[in-house]
């Protein structure tokens, strides 16, 4: 029998939140989109066959019959894989890993540019409850400056949006 070795204790898979074993951050952080077809097929199949590290070692010649992969199809995949971090490969061992870091979403992206690009007047950044107080978050013109560095400031609601994921 077949002696398991789990490569990366590091970064042993957990159970994501969320229904299943695959991770919802795949697509919610368009992951996915960053991986041909051939290996999304194949990071399924580990997905589908790893135990509870994420642990399988199926043989290339089984995994190449079960995905109807060539050798070369299958070493582009696998490579593919390991280079986007979401596997790690030690012949014959195959270890699912942990996602990467979560990325900022779209969705944040999105409403955080729409909110800096909307020119909220600085009389509107004033936190609520303290206007004629003196009291402000903002310096005048809504602008801080660190060195070089310009940044335009945000009210929290359109930051608290843009992290809820653009929802209303």
């Amino acid at each position: 029998m077949m002696q398991k070795e789990i490569i990366s204790p590091g970064q042993r898979r957990r159970l994501p939140e969320g229904f299943g074993w695959v991770d919802h951050r795949l697509v919610r952080e368009n992951v996915i989109e960053n991986f041909s077809a051939e290996s999304l097929a194949l990071y399924l199949f580990l997905i589908t066959v790893g135990d509870e590290d994420g642990v399988s070692w199926y043989a290339d010649e089984s995994v190449c019959r079960r995905l109807n992969f060539t050798a070369d199809r299958l070493k582009a995949a696998r490579r593919e894989l390991a280079g986007g971090r979401l596997i790690a490969y030690r012949k014959p061992h195959y270890q699912v890993l942990e996602l990467p870091n979560p990325q900022v979403s779209n969705y944040f992206r999105k409403a955080l540019s729409t909110a800096i690009s909307s020119d909220i007047p600085p009389e509107q950044r004033q936190p609520q409850g303290t206007e004629g107080m003196g009291i402000s978050l903002h310096p005048p013109g809504g602008t801080y400056r660190r060195d070089a560095e310009v940044c335009d400031t945000l009210p929290i609601a359109a930051i608290i949006n843009a992290m809820a994921g653009g929802a209303e």
